[in-house]
């Protein structure tokens, strides 16, 4: 009876190593996405003859689409299986990336790239639990490692790649990468996951909670981008910016009455979570604000090559993929509170000194800035997850990792919406520089407030 079941469990993780490799590259594709493009947003403004507000679109509607879904879908992978969820999304973003590809305006390209991100959110909602059901217990934590060190070569790959890309192949090369690979990974995955059915929960989705978030979410960064259009003196941008803000508010006194909230929100009654929360939102502008302005500037301004752009725009990620590796090291040396302030502090002074970037700066310059909020985005992943673990309950982690990286990505979006806003208020047609300038100072003020916010913090930490 015992050689049986032993037989059964042994049948069952047969092909663990092919459905980490299929996962994995599917995975690594939706990490790529999140970076590849940026290289070629300047080049896509040449092709496509777009102005920084149609561009802005193209990064913006991902990260936007992430912040509507990943609470969605989350929750859908737990009621209808996550492995279904996860198909669909590998499909969804497939199809997705070859029309971006042959996108013939900005338009187009808008649409499919926040088709992409609805994709991606599936697979990154179901990706790391789908490889828990496929291994054994005492193997897990080891092919998670295995999949965070993939995935966060995807982040870091992704500038250098889309700058060779464009340089040999074209811009449409950036979305069509991925087809081949998603190829190999659906295949490795279509043998090797079979039989991990789940048994779906009894789980209970707050509809109208999931109807006013993504109106909420999505009218409120619409009515800021349309704002820009339109100088803000049309009626219809103060209607979204109104409908998006009732409906948020409306989403909060709903949560504050139900036994089964959407939002979590009493996850920041924890100093430590709500640190945690302000290095997270400086990980948002970094991936969105900077990884959007910085291409244009080394393109518009500086007249680099793609190669080089992408060569540049790669310490970004490469430092937080040296973070992520070093992280262990670095926490018993310094502790959870500490690193979370280093990280705001970090990320302060990175965007100050985008401030002094010029025309004539030297490249080497550049490395700095870049680096620093590498170490920000590095410290703000890998000490979050290290704070809800510490303290928050077991059953709550799951749920309070989709609200921390929720505001992640909300805050990246609205800062993204206003900082174009901000950039098209003040452009000129004779000079980038001046623009440019006025977004950074946008983002100084932000970061100044929440580096208070993240001092006064540390303070109440360290009398408690």
């Amino acid at each position: 009876m015992i050689d049986a079941r032993l037989m059964i469990m042994d049948n069952r993780f047969r092909y663990k190593w092919w459905a980490l490799l299929g996962v994995c590259l599917l995975a690594f594709t939706a990490f790529l996405d999140a970076t590849i493009v940026n290289t070629a947003l300047p080049f896509i403004q040449t092709a496509l003859n777009a102005n920084i507000l149609q561009l802005q679109w193209v990064a913006n509607i991902f990260t936007m689409v992430l912040s509507m879904t990943l609470i969605a879908l989350g929750k859908f992978a737990d009621l209808w299986g996550r492995k279904k969820i996860f198909y669909a999304g590998v499909v969804l973003f497939a199809i997705a990336a070859f029309g971006a590809g042959l996108s013939p305006n900005t338009k187009f390209l808008v649409l499919f790239r926040g088709m992409q991100s609805l994709g991606a959110s599936a697979i990154l909602v179901a990706s790391t639990a789908l490889l828990s059901n496929v291994f054994p217990e005492k193997e897990r934590i080891r092919a998670i490692s295995i999949y965070a060190g993939v995935t966060g070569f995807g982040l870091m790959i992704g500038p250098f790649l889309g700058g060779i890309l464009i340089a040999l192949l074209g811009w449409r090369w950036v979305f069509w990468i991925n087809l081949p690979l998603i190829g190999i990974g659906l295949s490795a995955c279509s043998f090797s996951l079979k039989g991990h059915s789940h048994n779906t929960p009894s789980t209970r989705i707050d509809w109208i909670g999931l109807v006013l978030l993504i109106l909420g979410l999505g009218s409120l960064l619409y009515g800021i981008i349309s704002g820009a259009q339109s100088s803000w003196d049309s009626t219809g941008t103060w209607i979204w910016l109104g409908l998006g803000v009732i409906a948020l508010v409306v989403l909060l006194i709903l949560d504050a009455r139900s036994k089964h909230s959407l939002l979590d929100l009493h996850i920041f009654k924890k100093k430590l979570i709500i640190l945690a929360a302000l290095s997270c939102a400086f990980g948002g502008v970094v991936s969105t604000v900077f990884m959007f302005f910085d291409p244009l500037y080394l393109r518009i301004l500086r007249k680099l090559s793609p190669f080089l752009i992408g060569l540049l725009i790669a310490i970004i990620p490469a430092a937080q993929v040296i973070i992520s590796f070093s992280f262990n090291r670095l926490e018993k040396w310094f502790g959870i509170a500490n690193l979370l302030f280093v990280s705001n502090l970090i990320a302060f002074l990175a965007v100050v000194l985008h401030r002094f970037l010029q025309l004539e700066t030297p490249l080497i310059f550049l490395v700095l800035p870049f680096f620093l909020l590498g170490i920000n985005w590095g410290l703000s992943n890998a000490a979050t997850m290290t704070a809800a673990n510490q303290v928050i309950a077991p059953h709550e982690i799951g749920a309070a990792m989709g609200m921390i990286f929720t505001l992640w990505n909300l805050v990246g979006s609205i800062l993204l919406a206003a900082s174009t806003a901000v950039f098209h208020a003040t452009e000129t047609h004779t000079s980038f520089l001046p623009a440019f300038h006025s977004a950074i100072e946008f983002n100084i003020l932000f970061a100044a407030l929440v580096l208070l916010g993240a001092i006064l913090v540390r303070l109440r930490l360290k009398k408690e």
